[in-house]
C-alpha cells in the first residue's frame, strides 16, 4: 500500500490497565510489544505480559520524554502507543518520536497542538461554527491579573465557572468557581495539578453549563481524509469532575441530536488536519441544545463501551490507521449501528467518607466472575493481580469493569450482579460507591446530570448501615469458625466454645470516624451491640456450613431472621475483608478493653493527621499563626490529586512536623493546634 508504515515492535508509553490493554491487541495482531516502567513498577503485571521491558527510571519518569525515547531506541521499537493521561496529549512527545523517524499511534503533533491544549481547541472549535460556552483565556501567568481577568469574566457571563487545565484532563487541575472567594488559592492549586499531571500549569475558565449531562462522540479519521464517527457515549454519572460510570450508546437525545453531534465532531476533525481516534465532548442541556467541550487526542479509558456495541476493536483499529490503511480497508466505511447497551464501571483505590479519600497498600486477591447468571460476558480490564502495590505515584484506576446486554435496563442489572460479586482485598476501593450509584432511581431513569451526581452520594446513615452489616455478618462468621486455622490467634479460641462470658470486638475506620462493635455468644446463637448510643443489637446467624479455605471464608448469613445474603470474608493480619452484595468493609481486631492509644495527643482533637498516604506539595501556615476552623493548613498530592488539609477548630498552629516534599502515610500527624 503506498505511503504504509511497518509496525512490528510498539513501544507502549504507559502502564497499568491501559497498558495491558494494549499489549493484548499487539499479541494478537502478531505485533512485538515493549513495555516501560519506573523504579515502583518493575513487578507490574505489564512489564511481564510484553514481549520486552524497559527501565525508564524514577516514578516519574512516565512524564520524561527522552527517557521513553532513550527506551524506544534500544528496544528497536518502530511505534510508540502513549495510551491515556501522561504524555498522550503532549505536542512535545508526539514531534519528539516523529523526529526520531518513529511512527506515533494517534494524531499528528501539529494535530495534538492545534486540540490537544483545550484552549487551543476552543479557537478552531469556533471557527468551525461549533457551539460553545462562552469562554476566558487567561492572558498570562501573573496570579494577581489572573484573578482579576477570571472575576470579571464572572461577573459578565455569570457564575457559576470552571477552572480547567488545558492541557489534559481527567479532571485534573479542574476547579468550580462559584464565587469571588478563595479564588487566588484555587487558581494556583489548579496550575499545580495540572504540571504534576500533564507537564503544563496552563488553565483557563469557562461558563459552567448546569445542569447538563456529558455527551461525546468517537471519530477515527484516516490518512486519506476521511472522517467518521463510531458512536456516542453518556459519561454523566461523575465525581470530583472525574467519570466514574459510563455507557454507549448515549440515550434519550432530542431527535436528530446525535446525527448534529456526529456532523460536528468529524468537521472540527478535518479542519484541524486530525487522523487516527479522538474523542469529541459535548455537554448537552435540558432543552436539547449542546456546547463543544474539549477534544481528546488519545484513546478513552472508556473506549471498551464503544467495542462492545460496534464490535470493533479500537486499539487494532489505530494501529492500522497509523501504518497507512484506510477506514474503508478497515471494514468501517459507515458510521457502525450499535448493537444493544454497555456500560463500564471505573474500580479504583479510593472510598468515600464525606469526602474521596486515596488508598495504597498490597493487592491481596481480586475476583471477577467471568459472566452473570444470564450469560453476559464481564470484561475486566485491570492493572493489578495479587501481590500487585498501589502507591500514592499514579492514578487511582486499578481496573474497569465492562458489561454488554440487550438493552439499558438489562446491562444495568448486569453491571450490578457483576460487582455485587466481585472483590478486592488489601486495598479499599469504591467497589460501595459504585454499586450505591447504580441503584440510585435517578441514574436508573437517565435523570442524573454531571452537576448531579453530588447529591446521588450516600448518606452518613447509609454509609453506616453498610458498615454495621459488615461488623454483624463478621460476627457470623467467627462464631461459626471459632477454632479455625485463621483465628488460631483470636480471643474465639477456647476449649469452652459456648463460653457465654466471652465478648469479641471490631472496629471499622473511615476517613476520621471509626465505628466499634462488640460480639457475644446468647445460648445457641450471637448478639451483635453497635457501640453507637442508641444503635439496636442485632442477631445474626449463619446457615448451613461455612466454606473455608485457609485465610479465607464463604457463607451464607442472615440478620435478625431476614433474608438470606452471600458474603465473603478474608483475614489480613488483624483486619478483615467483608465483602457484601451493597459493598465492603474492613473491619480491625480489637483486644478486649479497645486499642490503647499510640499518643498521648491522638483522640484530642487537636491533633490532624493525614488520612492517606501522599506527598505534601504546599504548606499553607506557620507555627505560631491563628488559623479558623476550616482554614486550609497543606495540600497534600496523592495519586495525581491535590487533597486540602483543613483546621478541624479554631486555634493556634503549635506545630508543622511535615514539610513541602515530606513523604506522609496514612496516619502521620500533619500539624498540631492549640485551641
Amino acid at each position: 500500500m503506498k505511503g504504509s508504515r511497518k509496525i512490528a515492535k510498539v513501544l507502549i508509553a504507559n502502564r497499568g490497565e491501559i497498558a495491558r490493554r494494549i499489549i493484548r491487541t499487539c499479541s494478537k495482531m502478531g505485533i512485538e510489544s515493549v513495555a516501560v516502567y519506573s523504579s515502583v513498577d518493575a513487578h507490574a503485571p505489564h512489564v511481564r505480559e510484553a514481549t520486552e521491558a524497559e527501565c525508564i527510571g524514577e516514578p516519574t519518569a512516565y512524564l520524561t520524554i527522552a527517557a521513553i525515547l532513550d527506551a524506544a531506541k534500544r528496544s528497536g521499537a518502530d511505534a510508540v502507543h502513549p495510551g491515556y493521561g501522561f504524555l498522550s496529549e503532549n505536542a512535545e512527545f508526539a514531534a519528539a518520536v516523529e523526529k526520531a523517524g518513529i511512527t506515533f499511534i494517534g494524531p499528528s503533533s501539529e494535530a495534538i497542538r492545534k486540540l490537544g491544549s483545550k484552549t487551543a481547541a476552543k479557537e478552531l472549535a469556533k471557527k468551525a461554527n461549533v457551539p460553545m460556552s462562552p469562554t476566558l483565556l487567561l492572558s498570562s501567568k501573573d496570579t494577581k491579573a489572573n484573578v482579576a481577568e477570571i472575576i470579571a469574566f464572572g461577573k459578565k457571563v455569570g457564575f457559576p465557572l470552571i477552572l480547567k487545565a488545558a492541557a489534559g484532563g481527567g479532571g485534573r487541575g479542574m476547579r468550580f468557581i462559584t464565587s469571588e472567594t478563595g479564588l487566588e488559592d484555587e487558581l494556583q492549586s489548579a496550575r499545580r495539578e495540572s504540571q504534576k499531571a500533564f507537564g503544563s500549569d496552563e488553565v483557563f475558565a469557562e461558563k459552567c453549563i448546569t445542569p447538563a449531562r456529558h455527551v461525546e462522540i468517537q471519530v477515527a479519521v484516516d490518512s486519506k481524509g476521511v472522517a467518521m464517527a463510531l458512536g456516542s457515549r453518556d459519561c454523566s454519572l461523575q465525581r470530583s469532575n472525574q467519570k466514574i460510570i459510563e455507557e454507549a450508546p448515549a440515550q434519550n437525545l432530542a431527535q436528530g441530536v446525535e446525527v448534529e453531534m456526529f456532523t460536528a465532531a468529524c468537521a472540527l476533525a478535518k479542519a484541524s488536519g486530525y487522523t487516527n481516534l479522538g474523542t469529541v465532548e459535548f455537554l448537552y442541556g435540558p432543552d436539547g441544545s449542546f456546547y463543544f467541550l474539549e477534544v481528546n487526542t488519545r484513546l478513552q479509558v472508556e473506549h471498551p463501551v464503544t467495542e462492545a456495541v460496534t464490535g470493533l476493536d479500537l486499539v487494532e483499529l489505530q494501529i492500522r490507521i497509523a501504518r497507512g490503511e484506510t477506514l474503508e480497508s478497515c471494514g468501517v466505511s459507515k458510521s457502525p449501528t450499535p448493537k444493544g447497551h454497555a456500560l463500564e464501571a471505573r474500580w479504583c483505590a479510593e472510598e468515600f467518607t464525606t469526602t474521596f479519600v486515596t488508598s495504597t497498600g498490597i493487592v491481596l486477591e481480586v475476583s471477577v466472575p467471568p459472566v452473570t447468571r444470564n450469560g453476559e460476558a464481564i470484561r475486566f480490564d485491570s492493572g493489578i493481580e495479587p501481590c500487585s502495590e498501589v502507591t500514592h505515584h499514579y492514578d487511582s484506576l486499578i481496573g474497569k469493569v465492562i458489561v454488554h446486554s440487550s438493552d439499558r435496563k438489562s446491562a444495568i442489572a448486569a453491571l450490578d450482579e457483576a460487582l455485587a460479586h466481585s472483590r478486592i482485598s488489601g486495598v479499599k476501593t469504591n467497589r460501595s460507591l459504585l454499586l450505591h450509584l447504580l441503584r440510585t432511581p435517578e441514574f436508573k431513569s437517565l435523570t442524573h446530570t454531571v452537576q448531579g451526581t453530588a447529591s446521588l452520594l450516600p448518606t452518613k446513615e447509609q454509609s453506616a448501615e453498610l458498615t454495621l452489616k459488615g461488623h454483624t455478618v463478621a460476627a457470623a462468621i467467627r462464631c461459626a469458625t471459632p477454632l479455625s486455622r485463621w483465628v488460631k490467634n483470636a480471643p474465639w479460641l477456647s476449649e469452652r466454645i459456648f463460653d457465654t462470658a466471652l465478648a469479641y470486638s471490631w472496629t471499622t475506620t473511615s476517613g476520621d470516624s471509626s465505628i466499634s462493635s462488640s460480639t457475644r455468644r446468647v445460648d445457641a446463637g450471637f448478639v451483635v451491640q453497635p457501640q453507637a448510643a442508641g444503635e439496636k443489637a442485632v442477631t445474626v446467624s449463619t446457615v448451613g456450613e461455612v466454606d473455608q479455605a485457609g485465610n479465607r471464608a464463604i457463607a451464607l448469613v442472615t440478620r435478625d431472621g431476614g433474608p438470606v445474603f452471600e458474603v465473603t470474608t478474608l483475614k489480613d493480619g488483624a483486619n478483615l475483608w467483608v465483602h457484601l452484595p451493597e459493598g465492603t468493609v474492613v473491619l480491625h481486631e480489637e483486644v478486649l478493653g479497645g486499642r490503647k492509644k499510640d499518643s498521648q495527643l491522638e483522640g484530642s482533637g487537636n491533633v490532624v493527621r493525614s488520612t492517606i498516604p501522599g506527598r505534601v506539595a504546599a504548606v499553607s501556615v506557620a507555627e505560631g499563626q491563628t488559623v479558623q476552623q476550616g482554614d486550609t493548613l497543606l495540600i497534600l498530592d496523592s495519586m495525581k490529586m491535590e487533597h486540602p488539609i483543613r483546621a478541624p477548630i479554631a486555634g493556634v498552629v503549635k506545630s508543622l512536623p511535615s514539610k513541602v516534599d515530606a513523604i506522609v502515610q496514612s496516619g502521620s500527624v500533619l500539624a498540631v493546634l492549640e485551641g
